[in-house]
């Protein structure tokens, strides 16, 4: 069974457009994948308003219009979003109840000033306190609650190398297990997202080790995704995923059906 429960289609301003949730699917099922996620971004910010997703309203509509149910002899069709920030305002609570969803995947992209992780000018500034805040906003995130998986928990890693600088939370694994508890607390599944093949890293996320410790500390349930915003990346890094899965000693990956958790075998 090969899912991925991560990707973006046309409406996420940050993806290839024009790219249709039909020609999603499309490329889909000729990648193979067996179950998906739609789940394209809207972040919510803490000085009010929204962004990342030309329009809210449509999307969370025509996902939920485009959601195909398993049995149906053809790829399971999920219908999610990919929320930033929840903690940020009650508009975001707000928004998941008054949609229906099978998934809501929760983020953290943006910090208190709202300017995406992306963004920050690094090589100016004090890596080690941003870091520290980063878990903070992670564990408020988590306490807020209203989503069912914990996206790409290692985001930071992708875009915080310059110069000698090589970012890593070897250094901050008490943070992490923070997270991780917070993470089994509360029943979210922990990502395992393949972006970072595109950049530096050139592997999935998170680091191996976070995955051992998760484990270790009880952790069952996991997500899978490509976060692919391309028709062409759909899949991309899945199977790796699978494989860091499974040598973590996970056997099931969790797949949400509206709302709720249902374990499929990893293979």
């Amino acid at each position: 069974m090969r899912v991925d429960l991560h990707m973006h289609t046309g409406y996420s301003a940050d993806a290839q457009y024009p790219q249709s949730i039909d020609d999603k699917i499309h490329a889909c099922e000729q990648a193979g994948l067996d179950i998906i996620g739609i789940t394209d971004h809207l972040d919510f910010l803490r000085s009010g308003g929204t962004r990342d997703n030309r329009d809210p309203e449509a999307c969370a509509r025509e996902v939920w219009e485009k959601r195909r149910p398993a049995g149906n002899g053809g790829i399971e069709v999920l219908a999610g979003m990919e929320i930033g920030q929840m903690h940020a305002t009650p508009d975001a609570d707000d928004f998941v109840r008054t949609h229906p969803f099978d998934m809501v995947i929760g983020s953290l992209h943006a910090m208190p000033n709202d300017l995406d992780i992306y963004f920050h000018d690094f090589p100016n500034m004090d890596c080690d306190k941003f870091l520290h805040e980063y878990f903070d906003q992670l564990l408020l995130l988590e306490e807020h609650g209203g989503f069912d998986v914990l996206a790409h928990i290692d985001y930071p890693l992708r875009v915080m190398k310059h110069g000698d600088y090589i970012p890593s939370f070897d250094n901050y694994m008490d943070r992490v297990q923070q997270v991780l508890r917070s993470c089994i607390d509360h029943g979210y599944a922990l990502e395992l997202n393949a972006a970072g093949i595109a950049g530096w890293q050139k592997k999935v996320g998170p680091p191996q080790n976070i995955l051992y410790e998760y484990k270790r500390m009880g952790g069952e349930r996991i997500s899978i995704g490509s976060d692919s915003h391309t028709l062409d990346t759909v899949a991309r890094g899945v199977d790796d995923c699978v494989k860091n899965a499974l040598d973590a000693g996970f056997t099931h990956v969790t797949v949400f059906r509206e709302r709720k958790p249902v374990q499929i075998a990893l293979k």
